[in-house]
């Protein structure tokens, strides 16, 4: 009999993991949010893990609690995923191989979890929202909220993909103050690297800018106000919908994918950190299904 109850429980315990596999809702949000392409990552890489996911969506928010607690279902089509399907198994490539996973923080609150799991990506207005902490992820399950900011170690992954070396104590130049800004500045400094301060339409706290006063040539221009003319290897973290192609210029798809490589790693799913895919074949499947002009919906 206690055979018999015990294969019960387990059996219980193993569909009610998967029911709440099944409701579990990958978004983005802030506003405007209308050209994100975070909802396309959630499905390559959940794709790509093997992992099932439910409902995909944008909230046009610019209040954090309004993103948080929003339960509306957003299912993608068939189509659509039959899209994703077929381009993760056409396009092959390596797998992450993050040398070292940054110890990036990620923050625990009480949350009242109702057994719909929330995975969501968070853009601007709402980074500011937690108080003293920024944010760019969060999870929602029965640990509670859980969130982090990946901003910055995303420049730095972006910068040593493009070919710069740490050991070398490479120099950014550094354009505007935001949540981001600081971010990457933190980031950059942990490395060893040197900044250089540029004038924008913000600045970065005086914590800070006493520490961005290198005068050497930058290896990296990093424009955050999107006025850049800079003749340097240079990020612009804004995207459209056409890939920027031009010389010495990064398009921001890659800092989008950096960062949340890094969610997944820290946040969404550590267990999994090895086998996510690598920036480059995430950017190539990123293109591709962009291209594909499928709708999610």
């Amino acid at each position: 009999m206690i055979d018999v109850l015990n294969t019960v429980i387990v059996s219980f315990e193993g569909l009610l993991r998967y029911a709440m596999r099944e409701v579990k809702r990958c978004t983005v949000g802030g506003y405007p949010i209308e050209h994100s392409l975070s909802p396309y990552l959630f499905a390559l890489v959940h794709e790509h893990l093997d992992l099932q996911y439910f409902s995909l969506g944008k909230i046009a928010s610019e209040y954090i609690d309004e993103v948080i607690n929003c339960n509306e279902v957003s299912k993608p089509s068939e189509k659509f995923k039959e899209t994703v399907r077929e381009i993760t198994q056409s396009i092959k490539g390596e797998f992450f191989g993050c040398r070292e996973i940054p110890e990036i923080k990620v923050i625990t609150k009480d949350f009242d979890f109702n057994g719909i799991i929330k995975w969501g990506s968070i853009t601007s207005p709402l980074k500011h929202q937690f108080g003293e902490n920024t944010l760019n992820c969060y999870t929602i399950d029965e640990r509670g909220l859980r969130y982090s900011m990946t901003d910055g170690y995303a420049v730095i992954l972006v910068a040593e993909h493009f070919g710069l070396n740490f050991n070398s104590k490479p120099v950014l130049c550094l354009k505007g103050g935001g949540s981001t800004a600081i971010a990457t500045a933190e980031a950059w400094l942990s490395k060893g690297g040197k900044i250089k301060a540029v004038n924008g339409r913000r600045s970065l706290p005086e914590y800070l800018l006493t520490r961005c006063n290198s005068e050497l040539e930058p290896n990296l221009f990093l424009d955050f106000d999107s006025s850049s003319d800079s003749d340097y290897l240079t990020l612009t973290p804004k995207y459209n919908s056409k890939v920027n192609a031009f010389k010495n210029n990064i398009d921001g798809r890659w800092m989008l994918i950096a960062q949340h490589l890094l969610a997944w790693a820290i946040l969404f799913s550590p267990e999994n950190a090895e086998k996510l895919p690598s920036i480059d074949l995430l950017f190539k499947r990123l293109i591709s299904l962009e291209s594909s002009g499928i709708s999610m919906f």
